[in-house]
């Protein structure tokens, strides 16, 4: 990813958190866009220098044209080394078209390719589309949050 691409996600990608963090009811939208801003903040003070952090634009075709990207963080840990992964993201305008599958898949290679053993991450539970690709790629639930409005 370029400083460049890394500029405009940044600045879309703390907005939609914020969005998905309101629609799951964890939060106002005033709060989650406060909330947002400070785990972004927290987690690449260095942008795309941020340590253990590692940010790709998923490109296709020839010439390539960005369609997407993908986020992870390396966490060593007694166990081992594992992916986290923050982020993935396909373009509105291309989604459907197996990209989603193509990026996770890019994404596990990499976490390989840089030492780690195994990759987690959280999805909201209104994103059936991602749980959907999720569960597809053998991903398992390993902890649940419920929440009931009274």
């Amino acid at each position: 990813m370029t400083q460049e691409e890394y500029a405009a996600y940044r600045a879309g990608a703390e907005r939609e958190y914020a969005e998905d963090m309101a629609a799951s009811g964890q939060l106002d939208l005033a709060a989650a866009v406060e909330r947002s801003a400070a785990q972004y903040a927290e987690l690449l003070p260095d942008g795309l220098d941020s340590p253990g952090m590692h940010l790709w634009t998923a490109e296709t075709g020839d010439p390539a044209e960005p369609v997407g990207l993908g986020w992870i963080e390396l966490r060593r840990r007694r166990a081992g080394v594992s992916a986290w992964i923050y982020d993935i993201h396909v373009d509105a305008a291309r989604r459907g078209e197996g990209l989603g599958r193509g990026i996770m898949e890019a994404l596990h290679d990499a976490a390989r390719g840089l030492g780690a053993t195994s990759v987690a991450l959280n999805v909201f539970g209104h994103n059936a589309t991602a749980i959907h690709l999720y569960e597809s790629l053998g991903y398992a639930v390993t902890a649940q949050q419920m929440k009931r409005d009274l």
